[in-house]
């Protein structure tokens, strides 16, 4: 039976988890920057000079065209009386916004975590 110290395995975990928070911080990264394009759609949308469908407008449409396919999808359009109000698109930036809050609440748990088991290894 082969023995690991406890302290090289406390050492492998800290490290382990301190790359997944890299990972963790990387996806908010990204997450960010796709917020900012599917607020530049929405911008460009209620723009009537600017055509979505010419280069270099139709790259916010390509991008964004799925995510809000699929909140559209999730939530039916409001009907009230004669009006109808898509509001897909807000309550999927809204979501959006909570994704990046809480993956930077992850990477902070996880941090300290790794912070913890590193602090218990003796030098």
């Amino acid at each position: 039976m082969i023995l690991i110290d406890t302290k090289f395995m406390n050492e492998i975990v800290a490290y382990g988890l301190l790359l997944l928070t890299d990972i963790v911080g990387y996806c908010y990264i990204l997450l960010k920057v796709y917020r900012i394009i599917c607020f530049s759609k929405v911008t460009l949308d209620q723009l009537p000079l600017i055509n979505p469908y010419k280069w270099p407008f139709s790259f916010f449409r390509v991008l964004t065209q799925p995510y809000f396919r699929f909140c559209h999808s999730l939530i039916p359009t409001l009907k009230i009386g004669k009006v109808a109000y898509d509001v897909s698109t807000i309550v999927g930036l809204e979501a959006l916004s909570s994704l990046i809050y809480m993956t930077m609440h992850i990477r902070v748990s996880i941090y300290s975590m790794a912070e913890i088991l590193l602090e218990k290894i003796p030098s």
